[in-house]
């Protein structure tokens, strides 16, 4: 009998019990420290609730835009790549011009930009955003 014993590889463990509260910890860190980016959306200045104005009717130009995406100046077919011209020629007859920018409940979100883009790359100080009462 040998009064040596014979050592048994031992085995190395990684403790387990506190993982789960370290994932935890880690997951509320990147929450609080990540910043999420917002979309800022169009940017037009509304006057207030009730602020309703009444104008002549030589200093408003009507732009309506059917749900099939044609757009109606003054009830006359325009293409949209050709509106910014035309505003500026407007605006240098009558200063005063007020485009009332009207659209089909059904009128694609693309269209409806792009007539707006329009009328702000022709620098445009008053554009009035009709009610769809349909």
């Amino acid at each position: 009998m040998s009064l040596l014993k014979k050592k048994g590889v031992r085995e190395a463990e990684i403790p387990g019990g506190s993982l789960a509260d370290i994932a935890f910890l880690i997951l509320i860190f990147f929450m609080v420290a990540t910043t999420i980016d917002m979309d800022k959306g169009i940017g037009i200045v509304l006057p207030a609730e009730g602020g309703e104005i009444e104008m002549s009717s030589k200093n408003i130009t009507n732009i309506l835009i059917d749900a099939r995406g044609s757009v109606l100046m003054d009830d006359k077919e325009v293409e949209i790549r050709e509106i910014k011209g035309m505003i500026e020629t407007l605006q240098m007859q009558n200063p005063k011009m007020v485009f009332s920018v009207k659209a089909h409940a059904r009128t694609k979100y693309k269209v409806y930009i792009d007539v707006l883009d329009q009328l702000k790359q022709a620098k445009t100080r008053v554009i009035s955003i009709a009610e769809n009462k349909e």
